[in-house]
């Protein structure tokens, strides 16, 4: 069978195209036809996630060896967050090759569509070819990224805590919310006028985006 074009953008072609398939099939096709059984691509998706930290983070240990372990796990954050998720997924038109249930032109381009999808391809492709393959994908999509400015760029849970620290002179808190169906909800607080919430994978993840969150309200604000 003939590769696909996304086959050939991606430089991988797979054994098993039914993982291709259900790697960019989005949940919501299935919502919208009625159907009984979930979407594999959450699975997919679950495990892309846990692949790509594990190929990232070794890719970065060889690469900068003469780094600390603080780089590495700040660098790490910058290259797996969502965005650069999106922009990955955005430099192979992934979204002109999956399935979504509202119609393609419809995928919402900066959500979290686009970052899962691409973290359930991950997933597809070790599956079909192991991890020597999926490392080798991983680096060509992910390469543009290891730059200095992309790597050093500060996450959002420090840049909260220099700005509180710097505005108000008190350190910003974090309070576990609930369990979500995809992970976890987190609030942050900076005294008991500033808050925000925000959700992920993990814990730190979502603390992540909560924080991501309340510095935005603050740089729009008067605050």
């Amino acid at each position: 069978m003939r590769p696909t074009p996304l086959e050939k953008t991606l430089d991988y072609t797979f054994k098993n195209k039914d993982l291709l398939h259900q790697a960019i099939t989005h949940s919501s096709c299935f919502n919208e036809k009625k159907a009984t059984r979930h979407s594999d691509n959450e699975k997919l998706e679950y495990l892309g996630d846990a692949i790509l930290n594990s190929v990232i983070t070794i890719l970065l240990y060889k690469k900068y060896k003469d780094k600390d372990e603080g780089f590495l796990s700040n660098a790490r954050s910058c290259l797996v967050k969502r965005e650069t998720l999106t922009e990955a997924a955005k430099s192979i038109d992934l979204s002109k090759h999956m399935s979504y249930g509202f119609g393609e032109q419809n995928v919402p381009q900066e959500s979290k569509v686009l970052s899962n999808m691409m973290e359930a391809l991950i997933g597809a492709i070790y599956l079909d070819g192991g991890m020597r393959k999926v490392t080798r994908v991983i680096k060509q999509l992910f390469s543009p990224f290891f730059t200095e400015e992309k790597l050093t760029e500060k996450n959002p849970k420090n840049l909260l805590q220099e700005y509180s620290q710097k505005k108000w002179g008190i350190l910003p808190r974090y309070k576990f919310s609930r369990k979500t169906r995809s992970g976890f909800a987190v609030l942050v607080y900076i005294g008991k006028d500033q808050k925000a919430k925000g959700s992920g994978k993990s814990k730190k993840e979502a603390e992540q985006n909560a924080a991501r969150e309340l510095l935005q309200q603050l740089e729009g604000g008067d605050a």
